[in-house]
């Protein structure tokens, strides 16, 4: 997606969103809306259909649109889906260098929320063009430009922050870059321009060409790289009262979220201090009328939004049930008054297109980023509210504020612990604490392995083939390589479930996503073939290992 696909908004406003609130706090008698409030579901329901047939032909372009149908739990294959997977396949063969750093990170994020295991190969490489095109100051740009850009390196942000959610890691020296490019690039008012000009410390340099968009990309950006590198933002409002985005926030000492570890020799009072600055600098500026662009600005302005409600411990809320804050109904009505008889959402001036205006506008209406951050820190389809799809196992919730909740981070690991600690736990038992796994953090699934290896061991050979799958599952999703040996065995279960899951356990752990078999339905000799490549393969990284 050209520079094009992704619009540098004007004084569009980043500002549209936290002025939203200001306007909002005064206005009396609001709307308020749901992702499924009839009017969201109207203008989502037309917006699509306009994409279903609108014509684009950039790669990028076809990724953002497929996008936002996926988003809207379109089938997997729709033909813009199918149509965008293979033109990014075919770009991928050729390292993705045809398209630019939008069209990349729109790519690698599509691939991810589609079906990130079969398109693995194309998102390793699209990770590695967009790694070989970082520029040395950590920020992503024009070729022919020196300087970073604030608005190509949200995309490549947030490529990484996808990526890293399904298993891909992207390097740490290469989070670290953005991070301190995006440090040194914000302005002493506590905004973003276009062209990023280089403070030679992290004192605040001016910039030049501010607008709200560009100060929600950077900012939102800001928040993702503080994920990623195991730090919680740590904001903490003082005035409830008053909407979130106008709060006066105070700095709370920065800790690794659930499950995290800090990762980073960057000083997280760095962090804090932009986000404070950025932070004071929507609430004054925000507008919600954003002029140009405003749609490219709306998807940044959902993103930041999304990621300041993850470090103000917000984002288990449920979307289709809460109402949603007073920048989201506002841009609802917004989105109301400007969409088009057809369907799509355009402006006279910008170099999005109409397309791919409406796929941005149809991803800030269903909360997009929000949806995947929930989904990456285990909150399934979010926050339970008024009994909704309760889980049959009351251990499971809290309640908070008068909201039923999923129990924090830590309850997978605990519940976990307890199925494992009772030899009498049946297969259901196990199955659940399997899907429970899914929800922990690696570091916590491995501890969790390492203390009950014994017990796993002995499933191994329990007569009950259910209580064999799911301890080949364990050890399929523990990310230690010492559990190897234990798989290769299970490739030798005569129950075809069990084999199967220990093929695909060790496929996870050697990063080897084709490995080596066996097929599904295999002859005793394929059988066999496998588990002696899968045993040479592990014995060239230890060699000292007795089968």
């Amino acid at each position: 997606m050209d520079k094009s696909v992704l619009v540098r908004a004007m004084p569009i406003g980043f500002a549209f969103a936290l002025t939203l609130c200001a306007v909002w706090a005064a206005a009396a008698g609001a709307r308020a809306y749901t992702t499924t409030s009839p009017l969201v579901v109207r203008l989502v329901d037309r917006a699509v259909a306009y994409l279903e047939t609108a014509e684009e032909d950039r790669v990028g372009g076809k990724a953002v649109i497929a996008l936002a149908l996926l988003k809207n739990k379109a089938s997997p294959d729709h033909p813009r889906i199918v149509e965008a997977a293979k033109a990014i396949q075919g770009s991928a063969k050729g390292g993705g260098t045809d398209m630019d750093i939008y069209g990349t990170g729109v790519s690698i994020i599509f691939l991810v929320t589609y079906d990130p295991d079969k398109y693995r190969p194309e998102i390793e490489a699209l990770l590695k063009s967009l790694r070989n095109r970082q520029k040395p100051h950590g920020g992503w740009g024009y070729p022919s430009n020196e300087q970073g850009d604030t608005s190509m390196t949200q995309y490549g942000v947030l490529g990484y922050w996808e990526a890293k959610q399904v298993g891909f890691e992207p390097p740490l020296e290469s989070v670290e870059a953005m991070t301190r490019w995006l440090l040194k690039t914000q302005d002493p008012s506590g905004a973003w321009g276009y062209q990023g000009n280089l403070s030679p410390s992290y004192q605040p340099v001016e910039q030049q060409s501010i607008r709200q968009s560009l100060s929600a990309a950077g900012l939102g950006s800001v928040y993702i790289c503080a994920d990623l590198l195991g730090l919680t933002p740590a904001v903490a409002p003082r005035d409830e009262s008053l909407p979130a985005a106008l709060r006066e926030s105070a700095p709370q000492q920065a800790h690794a979220a659930p499950g995290q570890q800090i990762r980073t020799s960057i000083d997280p009072n760095l962090i804090r201090a932009a986000q404070k600055r950025g932070n004071d600098w929507i609430a004054k500026e925000y507008k919600v009328d954003p002029g140009l662009e405003a749609y490219y600005y709306l998807y940044a302005l959902e993103r930041y939004c999304s990621f300041r409600e993850l470090a103000e411990g917000k984002a288990g809320v449920d979307l289709a049930e809460v109402e949603g804050p007073k920048w989201y109904n506002e841009g609802v009505e917004f989105l109301r008054d400007s969409q088009k008889e057809d369907g799509g959402w355009d402006v006279v001036i910008g170099q999005c297109g109409k397309p791919v205006n409406t796929a941005f506008g149809v991803l800030f209406l269903l909360r997009s980023m929000q949806k995947s951050i929930q989904r990456a820190r285990g909150f399934g389809e979010g926050m339970l509210v008024g009994g909704r799809g309760l889980p049959k196992d009351g251990s499971d919730i809290v309640v908070q504020g008068g909201n039923v909740v999923p129990k924090p981070l830590l309850a997978p690991f605990e519940a976990l612990k307890a199925a494992m600690e009772r030899e009498e736990a049946g297969a259901e038992d196990l199955t659940a604490a399997v899907e429970r796994m899914e929800k922990l953090p690696p570091k916590q699934s491995q501890l969790l392995v390492s203390e009950y290896q014994k017990r796993l061991d002995k499933l191994l050979s329990n007569p009950s083939p259910e209580k064999r799958v799911a301890a080949v599952k364990m050890l399929g999703r523990s990310g230690d390589l010492d559990n190897v040996p234990m798989l290769i065995r299970a490739l030798d279960d005569r129950d075809p479930e069990v084999m199967l899951a220990a093929r695909d356990g060790l496929r996870r752990l050697s990063r080897k996503f084709d490995g080596f078999g066996p097929p599904d339905e295999p002859t005793d000799e394929q059988r066999g073939q496998a588990i002696e490549k899968w045993k040479a393969w592990y014995l060239s990284i230890r060699p000292d290992t007795e089968f």
